[in-house]
């Protein structure tokens, strides 16, 4: 075919994508969407007069004395907030309280907390709470403990860029298996910067050389990739090198809309877990719209994914081979029924973005915005992998929260419970908290099968990890967490008990999401936890000292301990004394 020929077949797809009457022109009532969204958002702004003038980012000088009132909300660049739950759980659940300087009045304002990361134009950042008091310290002592590393800003206060180092150096010894050694070795850099008060930026980087405990050891032979990292490099004896990068541009329309494209991780869910996204995997590319009006907040967000086995059968050998992609496109939406309940619908779709060549398979009608669509249009058993869900959080007092999510990944026509299409997921928890810390029970259960795919290629997973939770599916789980803070010192007590109902041999049983759900064996008689019943309990201890809040540097020593037990055979447990000096701006989960 001619270069001509090939244009003009292209100019005729693209004709006939545009004709209104075809079914892929779901692209044009998209942008539509986003532009009514748009219009909608100052028509509310001028109905309402909520007209917000934004003030510059403070510098460090202002926001160390900086206090929480409600002039000052909204006001802040669109910046993502860090994700790490243990850092995040001292200004949590205190977002949308708020003193009013002159009158001393607390009062609430409408939040909407469960899409994660938080956007800090929405809440008032953890970066601008008077931590350690006024700014009177020498400059030594404010880069430490105080301010960023490194700040450029210009004497007008449009632009404004921080930049500080990443790193995590630690040491652990397992005091189960002949106090062998394991060291963490990570480098990176972290650059923030917004230019004016609705367009920020982001970017992180990672390297690492790690030495890992033989449970995460027997995870990267088994999927080649590091836990919330992606594939490894061999590094010495029994280490490994991989890396990571971050990066996002953000820009708020107005108080009513934004819109974010970058590299990272999403969450969805009030809890320790979530079934519907976690920020279990590793970051992937994804574009974000968020519109926020009234008590309601709708969220769109489509990625890409990545499978690097989509034939399960390829070995360890064959690691350069091609990775196949997969695409996602999720909508949330949350509303505010009243200042004490946050309800929330879920609905999240994968497919094949691409052949086994990688050839594109594009199809507008996936994008649709509309929640709802893509299940009612394809249903819930159809080759695209599609969810439903739902959240819900109620704050009984001022110190109390009990919060849960529904998962339907598929659902029996005919209502049987015991069958192979009851994919479903359930959770139920209840946080305590005051300005000392937080308590935290949670409880998870997912069905056998659920996340899976008869196409291998669209279970619900990025490079080889569960976009939920990272035991996949056919378990139930049990977490308690207590956090507790005094001033730099901190507390964290953890303990997992999880029941899994793992497969045997070459024989799914339901509890790996990467195996087609058609290799079942039956499709009436499906129980939970059926398989190798096996149980794994995680219990972590350690004490911190937190330096410099803005990358969450801190001191850290602890311990934990992990066993794994069933019928057939006991694995070895793990004791791990560590030390380590870190930025905790990220949740690596390991209790798995």
């Amino acid at each position: 075919m001619t270069q001509m020929s090939m244009i003009n077949a292209d100019l005729k797809s693209f004709l006939i994508l545009s004709n209104p009457r075809h079914p892929r022109s779901i692209h044009l009532k998209f942008l539509f969407a986003l532009l009514l969204g748009l219009v909608f958002s100052q028509i509310v702004v001028a109905q309402t007069g909520d007209v917000v003038k934004y003030k510059p980012y403070p510098t460090l000088k202002d926001s160390t004395v900086h206090a929480t009132t409600k002039d000052n909300v909204n006001h802040m660049p669109p910046y993502n907030l860090f994700l790490n739950q243990e850092y995040s759980t001292f200004s949590n659940d205190f977002i949308g309280d708020y003193i009013d300087n002159k009158s001393g009045v607390e009062y609430s304002l409408p939040e909407h907390k469960t899409f994660k990361p938080w956007i800090q134009s929405d809440f008032e950042s953890f970066y601008a709470c008077p931590i350690w008091g006024p700014n009177t310290h020498s400059l030594l002592y404010r880069k430490v403990y105080l301010e960023n590393l490194f700040i450029v800003h210009d004497t007008a206060s449009k632009f404004y860029a921080t930049i500080d180092p990443l790193f995590n150096f630690q040491g652990s010894m397992d005091l189960s298996d002949s106090n062998k050694k394991y060291t963490q070795n990570t480098r990176g850099i972290l650059i923030q910067g917004n230019v004016g008060s609705k367009f920020a930026f982001s970017t992180i980087f990672w390297e690492n050389q790690a030495s890992l405990p033989w449970y995460l050891q027997k995870f990267v032979e088994a999927n080649y990739v590091v836990p919330g990292y992606g594939r490894p490099k061999s590094f010495g004896k029994n280490s490994y090198d991989y890396s990571m990068s971050e990066a996002y541009l953000s820009y708020a329309f107005s108080n009513h809309f934004a819109v974010q494209g970058g590299y990272g991780k999403n969450f969805i869910g009030d809890g320790y877990r979530s079934l519907l996204l976690s920020d279990n995997t590793f970051a992937y590319p994804y574009l974000r719209f968020t519109t926020t009006f009234w008590h309601l907040q709708y969220t769109n967000l489509y990625t890409v994914f990545m499978d690097p086995f989509s034939n399960r059968d390829v070995t360890v050998v064959n690691i350069e081979g091609l990775i196949q992609r997969k695409a996602g496109a999720f909508q949330y939406l949350s509303w505010n029924i009243v200042p004490q309940v946050e309800w929330g619908l879920f609905q999240g779709m994968i497919w094949t973005a691409g052949d086994q060549f990688n050839h594109t398979a594009f199809n507008f009608n996936y994008f649709d915005p509309i929640i709802g669509v893509n299940s009612a249009v394809y249903g819930l058993g159809n080759t695209n992998n599609v969810l439903l869900g739902s959240t819900i959080k109620y704050k009984i007092c001022k110190n109390v929260m009990t919060y849960g999510q529904l998962l339907v990944d598929d659902f029996p026509k005919n209502g049987d419970m015991h069958s192979i299409y009851n994919k479903t997921g359930y959770q139920a928890g209840v946080k305590y908290y005051n300005k000392f810390g937080e308590v935290q029970v949670e409880y998870n259960q997912v069905r056998p099968y659920t996340y899976s795919s008869s196409d291998s290629l669209e279970n619900y997973s990025h490079y080889d990890q569960s976009l939920a939770d990272p035991l996949g599916a056919n378990f139930k789980e049990f977490i308690g967490i207590v956090n507790l803070r005094y001033h730099h010192f901190s507390v964290h007590l953890q303990g997992n008990y999880a029941q899994e109902g793992l497969d045997t041999s070459y024989y799914s049983q339901g509890n790996n999401i990467f195996l087609p759900d058609t290799r079942g064996s039956k499709g009436t008689d499906v129980a939970m936890l059926q398989g190798l019943k096996s149980t794994m309990m995680y219990m972590d201890f350690h004490i911190s000292y937190l330096m410099n809040p803005r990358t969450n540097m801190n001191f850290t020593i602890g311990v934990s301990r992990r066993t794994l037990t069933n019928n057939l055979y006991t694995e070895q447990p793990m004791t791990l004394f560590y030390v380590g000096f870190r930025t905790s701006i990220e949740n690596m989960y390991t209790d798995f």
